[in-house]
């Protein structure tokens, strides 16, 4: 059972693509002298994916392989707001207002171990039959959107006007999801874009993760592309992150947090502190929450100060 255990940390590690790690010019600024204080415990030790921030200050994260959407509340109460048994995993989250989209597998992620000695599983992203599932406050469906053959949803966030922009790690096009015409459809294409994981937009900008980059694509007053690609940060390995408002972005690798500055300035926020793959800025600025993953333990979400 251990041995599976593993090997099931190992392949969810490769599915968010975030590994502890750091180049060369980041810089090893003191960890912030801020408490880390538990919120929540999940009912499960199973590993979490992504964290939304509701209307109403509850917090939305995928519990990935259960298959299951948890709802903390303000005062830390869990509940399972959506489960589907008969899909694959749950990864991506986003909320606005009254409505929660949810990016979903159907098909299996991981494929068996290759070799005599078999391995742990490999990350496949080629038939996973991605879908976006749309519900409302109360966790009830209101639309199930297909993906194309091939495309592998990963990170999504609300664009405004009733719109979310979200990566397809298995290639080069962040996508648009239109939930008033339920409809998804290629919103920018490049080829930087490549293993494009984490996606935010802020300030008329959209910053999306691939591997140790972060680039940022500026949106016009229509929402749409304006210009290319521009390489904002680089040196930590990114998955779903978050931006507070004054434009400083915050990140979980292994057991650092990691804070970017506005102008793209990396530094050691918070060391030794619990895995997360996602984290989230509270629109006051405030605190930091993100959901714990990995051990045997039930999973947390957690949060620190910072202000």
């Amino acid at each position: 059972m251990a041995n599976i255990f593993r090997a099931v940390i190992l392949a969810t590690a490769a599915l968010c693509l975030s590994t502890a790690g750091l180049a060369a010019q980041t810089q090893n600024a003191a960890a912030a002298n801020n408490k880390v204080e538990p919120v929540a415990t999940l009912p499960s030790s199973a590993n979490t994916e992504n964290i939304a921030q509701g209307a109403d200050g509850s917090f939305y994260v995928t519990g990935l392989p259960d298959r299951v959407l948890y709802k903390i509340t303000p005062n830390g109460r869990v509940e399972n707001f959506y489960t589907a048994p008969s899909l694959s995993a749950f990864v991506g989250v986003a909320t606005n207002k009254d409505e929660i989209v949810l990016g979903v597998f159907q098909r299996p992620y991981l494929r068996p171990g290759s070799g005599q000695a078999g391995g742990p599983p490999q990350l496949d992203m080629s038939n996973v039959g991605s879908q976006i599932l749309i519900l409302d406050n109360k966790g009830k469906m209101k639309a199930t959107i297909d993906g194309q053959a091939g495309q592998f949803f990963n990170g999504i966030a609300y664009a405004g006007n009733r719109s979310y922009l979200i990566t397809d790690t298995a290639g080069t096009t962040i996508l648009r999801l239109d939930t008033a015409a339920r409809k998804i459809e290629p919103w920018f294409k490049n080829d930087l874009l490549a293993r494009q994981n984490g996606i935010k937009v802020h300030n008329g900008w959209v910053y999306v993760a691939c591997t140790d980059k972060l680039y940022r694509i500026q949106m016009d007053s229509n929402g749409k592309p304006k210009g290319g690609p521009m390489l904002f940060a680089q040196g930590v390995r990114t998955d779903d992150f978050s931006i507070a408002p004054d434009g400083s972005l915050y990140t979980s690798s292994g057991m650092t947090v990691f804070k970017v500055s506005p102008t793209g300035e990396v530094t050691k926020f918070l060391d030794n502190v619990p895995n997360g793959a996602s984290t989230w800025v509270t629109k006051d600025g405030k605190w930091l929450y993100w959901p714990t993953r990995g051990g045997d333990a039930p999973q947390r979400l957690l949060r620190v100060a910072l202000k």
